[in-house]
């Protein structure tokens, strides 16, 4: 490890962070895997085996097996979601395309407002749900940041077009993690996992303006709801993810292996149409682009506040803070993950900056 992400992560903790893990790939090759801090209130330290809960970092995961899925010929980005799920094509929906659903302007940023958190683990439930809603009534809410419903339709679209008719979960892990040789992220996550999961704490923003405290014994720390599917979020450790967006980095080929096609990423680092605020639960310098990640360089202040050098980036943050990108120019994916989670971006105690700058100096120079 070098010298400035040593000390970034010195620094993270003098200043009250309590678990982190840093991993980075760089033209392919893992760089960067350091672990510090700890993991639960009762003392285990963080290790590189240690599991975080990413939150919307993860959907990196869900998008990429929709991705797969067109570069196989079954679907187009252009085409209406109800041409594959025709019970979604309700209450002026009927027009709504794969792209925009990738892009978050499907206009159902919310939660159905019947769900409990025993049925948002329920898959059919869901998606039946959300194909018979009513989109938000403003054109301008078609393209707010569906924080936590995006999964379920995004991985709903790549489940109807599989000719093999897998679940969600063996799609992603077959298509896209086992390929790629990652077996360290989760949409939910296996019993044989959760006594290495780090224990989250702090405070969440999970609506606007709303937040919620996370204790010890908060419900996200609980094996229930550790076990339920989540399609927009994950739990992984930073070595995990950060190969996923490796592929990104490496243009659509890592180790021999290629999903996707290097000019396909070029396109995902094109905003999206109408490109309104992600919101504040995105974080309002957030741009949306046209694959479904947030890309940099579109705002020079979302690279000021990311520590991205304005090079071409794909990334994506995850509630509480974690964060992942894969920085196609300098060919350099990192993942962060911590347990001590703020409210407020940038926090003065929030570490991503630090470190991703840090990781910067000591990987692409």
């Amino acid at each position: 490890m070098g010298s400035a992400v040593a000390n970034a992560i010195d620094q993270a903790l003098s200043r009250g962070e309590v678990g982190l893990q840093v991993a980075a790939y760089h033209r392919g090759e893992l760089v960067v895997d350091i672990s510090a801090g700890k993991a639960s209130p009762d003392g285990r330290d963080v290790d590189a085996g240690t599991i975080f809960w990413v939150a919307s970092a993860g959907k990196v995961s869900t998008a990429t097996a929709l991705h797969v899925q067109v570069e196989r010929g079954l679907l187009d980005y252009d085409q209406p979601v109800s041409s594959i799920w025709p019970e979604f094509g309700t209450h002026g929906k009927e027009s709504s395309t794969v792209r925009d659903a990738l892009t978050h302007r499907v206009g159902l940023p919310d939660l159905p407002s019947d769900a409990t958190p025993e049925l948002l683990g329920d898959w059919e439930w869901m998606v039946e749900r959300l194909a018979r809603s009513a989109p938000s009534d403003y054109p301008a809410h078609r393209n707010a940041y569906h924080a936590r419903t995006w999964g379920y339709v995004v991985g709903e679209i790549a489940r109807r077009v599989d000719p093999a008719g897998r679940s969600f979960e063996d799609l992603v892990r077959e298509e896209v993690h086992t390929p790629l040789g990652i077996t360290e992220i989760w949409h939910r996550l296996p019993e044989s996992a959760q006594t290495d999961v780090a224990v989250v704490q702090g405070e969440i923003l999970s609506g606007d303006p709303a937040k919620f405290t996370v204790t010890a014994d908060h419900e996200i720390n609980t094996p229930g709801y550790r076990d339920r599917i989540d399609p927009s979020g994950a739990w992984a450790t930073a070595r995990g993810a950060a190969r996923l967006w490796a592929l990104y980095a490496q243009g659509g080929r890592l180790d021999g292996k290629r999903l996707l096609p290097a000019e396909r990423i070029e396109t995902f680092l094109a905003p999206r149409a109408c490109t309104h605020p992600a919101g504040s639960i995105a974080g309002p310098r957030a741009v949306i682009g046209t694959g479904g990640l947030m890309v940099g360089s579109a705002l020079p202040a979302c690279d000021e506040l990311l520590g991205f050098r304005g090079n071409r980036v794909l990334w994506h943050p995850g509630a509480g803070g974690a964060l992942g990108f894969a920085d196609v120019d300098a060919e350099l994916a990192v993942m962060i993950c911590h347990n001590e989670f703020f409210d407020e971006r940038p926090h003065p105690r929030h570490p991503f900056a630090d470190l991703v700058r840090a990781v910067y100096a000591d990987v692409a120079g």
